[in-house]
């Protein structure tokens, strides 16, 4: 099972819906029940009752429509009128859900976003830390931080079982060649050595021009008289 994954399928819940509601009330019930610890998976109970909601207006309204058209006194007026009835019975709680559903992804978002902040740039790196900056129990954060490392959500952490969090920094492979390519640039012009500058020499013994660098004697190219400056 992914970690992300609800304990009860919400494809369930809407088949009961259809099937029986109130065997939907009592799976929703236990699916909040077994998600009581686990935080990042509220948004998708609350939006599962939303479909819930949904789901059996849908149904009581189209069976409605059905009981009264085989009613010959009932008008188009009465149909819109129990429509909206139903839909102020059940449509407006089921809104309310998903107004909670995405109102909690926002806040689960937030709080990711300010537990890697904390961590990184202020080096809080203890649930306990965690906790107190954040105002959440220690053991949501445990839970949440836990959540984060699984997911991908927080890369290159780990937490153990003291409540310290751990982050190994990664150099990255552009970082990695450019420090590679500046020390190879040091070792090379380590290796080199500037070349001495050189004076023309006129041999004394054929007239010939050499170069002979200040201090150093030369045998010269063409008869071998010994030159120097």
């Amino acid at each position: 099972m992914k970690i992300n994954s609800p304990k009860i399928h919400s494809a369930f819940i809407i088949a009961a819906t259809v099937i029986f509601f109130p065997v939907a009330i009592l799976l929703i019930l236990i699916r909040f029940a077994l998600h009581s610890p686990v935080n990042h998976l509220r948004a998708q109970d609350y939006r599962v009752v939303g479909h819930a909601f949904m789901t059996f207006y849908a149904l009581c309204v189209l069976i409605l429509i059905l009981a009264l058209s085989s009613d010959p006194t009932t008008t188009v007026v009465d149909l819109i009128l129990v429509a909206v009835v139903m839909a102020v019975i059940l449509v407006t709680p089921g809104i309310v859900f998903y107004v909670l559903a995405n109102a909690r992804n926002k806040k689960m978002q937030l709080l990711y976003i300010r537990y890697k902040q904390l961590t990184l740039d202020d080096g809080v790196q203890t649930v306990s830390g965690l906790a107190q900056f954040t105002g959440e129990s220690s053991k949501n954060v445990t839970q949440d931080i836990s959540f984060m490392i699984a997911s991908g959500l927080f890369p290159n952490a780990s937490l153990d079982s003291a409540g310290r969090i751990t982050v190994t920094r990664r150099s990255s492979p552009a970082a990695s060649s450019s420090a590679e390519a500046a020390a190879s640039t040091e070792r090379g012009a380590a290796v080199r050595t500037p070349r001495a500058q050189t004076v023309s020499v006129i041999c004394s013994g054929c007239g010939s021009s050499s170069e002979v660098v200040p201090g150093e004697r030369k045998e010269c190219e063409f008869c071998g008289n010994m030159l120097s400056v």
